[in-house]
């Protein structure tokens, strides 16, 4: 990837559904600076933020990121004009058996709930799935964004001639 390409087109668009933790906001940012990747952080901030020190995973990095906040999911996807990949339980496809390309959209729900229901309902055929073997309920946020977008990276840089 040059960097005229990666100033003017991310390599994804990681879009966060009411997120609830804002040491996970940190997390994606430090992730979406380190991979250049934009990050858009959609409904509104329902912690308390004074305390600094639930940022800390990302203070540094924020100068460097491309963070963008939403009033809601919904004029988020509209703004990006794009048919996102929706990463929730239950879905029989990976991020691995899907053609994922450069500036393409990745929806993470809350930590607490599901992704919208009407964008479940909207794109069922572009719902994934991190497959998991132990007996955990689930991954964090921040793995599952960087799980995500580490396969797309991959995917991305073996698509890529020469």
């Amino acid at each position: 990837m040059n960097s005229i390409s990666v100033l003017t087109k991310p390599l994804l668009h990681i879009v966060l559904d009411r997120p609830r933790i804002a040491a996970n906001i940190a997390s994606i940012v430090r992730l979406a600076t380190a991979t250049q990747c934009a990050l858009h952080v959609c409904g509104p901030l329902v912690f308390d933020n004074s305390d600094k020190t639930k940022w800390r995973a990302g203070l540094d990095y924020f100068y460097g990121a491309r963070v963008h906040f939403h009033h809601n999911i919904h004029r988020c996807l509209k703004l990006l004009q794009k048919k996102p990949w929706i990463i929730e339980v239950g879905s029989d496809k990976a991020p691995w058996d899907v053609a994922i390309v450069q500036g393409d959209v990745i929806i993470l729900g809350p930590e607490t709930s599901s992704v919208d229901e009407t964008l479940l309902i909207q794109f069922s055929d572009r719902i994934l799935t991190l497959p998991q073997t132990g007996p955990v309920r689930s991954l964090n946020l921040a793995q599952c964004a960087a799980v995500a977008t580490f396969e797309a990276m991959r995917q991305i840089n073996t698509s890529r001639p020469g």
